[in-house]
């Protein structure tokens, strides 16, 4: 089963995620129907031409896929952001930085979205980290935040046994009703949640199943990808 995370584990994350870097754009393209999905999903939650902060942003494809007017990315292992500055410096609106956003002091300014992508499932102290967010982000900007359905572990656990997915490294998945009750905790409000893809295959079909699974109440807990649109809770 995999390593279980724990606190000061950041330093373990990091040389997880610089050691796989080399090849972390090989297994985004082995997957990428995953990709395919998840990225589509993003594109109809996030505006056009939106100022977006990318956390944990890896070789910086998903940033570059929405087409901010501004975005940053970023990454606490150097070597995927080294690997994304490569990749996209031809485009002056897109940066990316290495930084533990849980020493960071200054409050961001501007961006519109914060995109947090199989985040949660690394972090030592999730709600620690929630909480760093809700204060370093503007007030009226969206959190996106997605992971993979926890009732996928053995799935996973197995295909990554199999050569089939990117080795996950230290991770522990929440429950949902866990990860929202953080949410809250945290100082904000759910104020869109759901799921989506049930086939994370391209087989003959899938590409209808998972644009229509979601719509029928039974199936849609099954869906792999999980997913909330966060806004502060003012109330707090």
């Amino acid at each position: 089963m995999p390593a279980k995370i724990s606190n000061g584990i950041e330093d373990a994350v990091a040389r997880h995620f610089n050691a796989i870097a080399r090849d972390y754009d090989f297994w985004k393209k082995k997957n990428y129907f995953y990709q395919k999905n998840l990225r589509e999903l993003l594109q109809a939650l996030v505006p056009a031409d939106a100022m977006i902060l990318d956390i944990g942003c890896g070789t910086g494809d998903m940033l570059a896929s929405l087409k901010p007017s501004f975005g940053l990315g970023i990454d606490i292992s150097e070597r995927m952001i080294e690997r994304a500055n490569q990749k996209y410096a031809g485009r002056a609106h897109i940066s990316f930085a290495t930084e533990n956003l849980l020493s960071r002091t200054a409050p961001f300014e501007n961006f519109d979205v914060v995109i947090m992508i199989d985040v949660l499932e690394h972090l030592a102290d999730p709600a620690k980290f929630l909480e760093k967010i809700s204060f370093l982000a503007p007030k009226h900007a969206k959190i996106i935040v997605s992971v993979a359905n926890p009732l996928w572990e053995p799935i996973l656990w197995a295909a990554e046994k199999l050569g089939q997915k990117m080795p996950e490294g230290p991770h522990e998945r929440m429950s949902l009703a866990a990860t929202e009750s953080i949410f809250r905790q945290s100082g904000f409000r759910i104020a869109k949640k759901g799921y989506r893809m049930l086939i994370p295959r391209n087989i003959w079909g899938a590409d209808w199943i998972n644009k229509n699974f979601y719509k029928i109440r039974i199936l849609v807990p099954l869906g792999f990808i999980a997913y909330w649109v966060l806004e502060r809770d003012e109330r707090r």
